[in-house]
Parts: structure tokens; C-alpha cells; sequence
């Protein structure tokens, strides 16, 4: 009878990310509480574990800790892991996550200029709002028009940016996003409720960033 091939547990620093799991197909990947990636599975050889290797450390990740262990070891907790590992292969990335919150942001703030539009007094509306913040109607619709694009570019440097400067740059444009709907409030229904909309997505983004622990490539 063949020998089965012996199992090993590869810990890494950091949770995988969702785009590189197919790259140890046939090991189980799990994330686990601690912010660390598990791989735990069978290895044909010495020259399968090396290439692991090389794969982990292609991917930028640090290594924590690789054991052979035992067909009973890695039963012991199945019945506990086997559900967070489930979870685990379905689990978003953070990017993704990011990006797709500002995409709901910005359709709703698009969704509210439309609405206004039919407002009969919003000209004169604008006007007393120019008074009261002491700038132009050109320059207010100007400094609108940068925190639309504030918003459009976030929805793109979310998937690229690095993920220390990812994590800030959504926390402060986060902030800066919240005062902006806030500090240009009308009492209109319609404003309120996707001002709310906008402000819960943005309370995401900022909190989601913020707790961002992973080292996602």
C-alpha cells in the first residue's frame, strides 16, 4: 500500500488575499482570528514544500511557522474550524470592499443633484448658501465638483493603492466625504434620507480601513 503523502501547516503573517488562493490549490486555506493565513494540507515531497515556499515569498508575505504534522493534529479542531474555513474562501477583499462602498457613495450623491434639480428654488437656494459661506456660485459648484471627482478617484485608488497608504487615504477622504454632506444640508426629504445612505457607507469605509489589519498584495 502507497504511503500518503505527509501533511504540513504553513503559517503566514496576514490574511490572503481572495486572488492569490488559487495558487495553493489543494492545501485548505484558512484565515484565521489572529490576522494570520493557514495553509494545511498534503505535500508530495521536499521539492513540492520549497516551491510553497517560493510562492509565499514571491507574494511578499512573511512566514511564520512551517510544521509537519500528524493525520490526527490537524483533526483535532475540524469541527471548530470547519465553518470559519468556509467563511474564510468566501471572505471579500478589503479593496474590493472599499472600492464598492464608494461606487454606492457616489451614485447616491449622483442620485441626489438629480433630485434637486426639480427643486423650483434652488437657484435662490444656492444663492443664499454662497452668501452665507462668503464664495461665489461658480467657486461652490467648483469645490462640488472636486469632491465629486474626490469620490471617483477613490473608488479606483482603493484597488491600487498600497495598504498603508490605502488604509489613510480612505480614512481621511472618509472624513473629509462625511463634512461635505453634512455642512451643504438641506431639510429636503430626499437629501436627508441618501444623506444618511451616504454617511452609513462612508462610516464603513472609515471604520473598515481603520480596523485593516491584513497584508493583502
Amino acid at each position: 500500500m502507497d504511503t500518503p503523502p505527509p501533511l504540513y501547516e504553513i503559517r503566514i503573517a496576514g490574511h490572503l488575499s481572495a486572488q492569490w488562493m488559487d495558487w495553493f490549490e489543494g492545501l485548505t486555506v484558512t484565515l484565521e482570528e489572529d490576522g494570520n493565513t493557514l495553509l494545511s494540507g498534503p505535500v508530495a515531497d521536499q521539492a513540492a514544500l520549497h516551491g510553497l515556499l517560493k510562492k509565499v515569498r514571491d507574494l511578499g508575505m512573511p512566514l511564520v511557522s512551517v510544521n509537519q504534522v500528524q493525520f490526527d493534529e490537524t483533526h483535532q479542531d475540524h469541527s471548530k474550524q470547519g465553518e470559519m474555513k468556509m467563511n474564510s474562501i468566501k471572505k471579500i477583499d478589503t479593496k474590493v470592499l472599499l472600492s464598492t462602498l464608494w461606487i454606492v457613495v457616489m451614485i447616491n450623491m449622483l442620485k441626489a443633484d438629480i433630485l434637486s434639480g426639480f427643486i423650483p428654488a434652488m437657484a435662490e437656494e444656492l444663492a443664499r448658501t454662497s452668501v452665507s459661506v462668503g464664495a461665489s456660485i461658480p467657486q461652490l459648484m467648483l469645490f462640488g465638483a472636486i469632491m465629486g471627482q474626490l469620490g471617483i478617484a477613490m473608488i479606483i485608488l482603493s484597488r491600487v493603492l498600497r495598504y498603508e497608504i490605502n488604509r489613510w487615504v480612505n480614512i481621511v477622504a472618509g472624513i473629509v466625504t462625511i463634512a461635505y454632506i453634512w455642512v451643504g444640508m438641506t431639510t429636503y426629504p430626499h437629501y436627508i434620507v441618501i444623506a444618511t445612505v451616504e454617511t452609513l457607507c462612508l462610516l464603513l469605509i472609515v471604520w473598515f480601513a481603520w480596523t485593516w489589519r491584513n497584508v493583502e498584495a
